[in-house]
């Protein structure tokens, strides 16, 4: 019985799945703005681009 009391009463486990969900939580967090991040990233260089090569010096 005493066995079966302190499993019930040990909290390491639930604090290692807290944990591994925060980091889950943060890493979906981090993929996704460096996502939003990049796409905005490749249509400002797309925009420069093509300015440059349509600029009439470039002609």
């Amino acid at each position: 019985m005493r066995s079966v009391r302190r499993f019930f009463r040990d909290k390491t486990g639930a604090t290692v799945i807290e944990y591994g969900l925060i980091a889950a939580l943060m890493s979906v967090a981090i993929i996704s703005g460096v996502g939003a991040f990049g796409s905005s990233l490749s249509a400002m260089f797309n925009y420069i681009s093509d300015t440059v090569t349509n600029s009439p010096a470039s002609k």
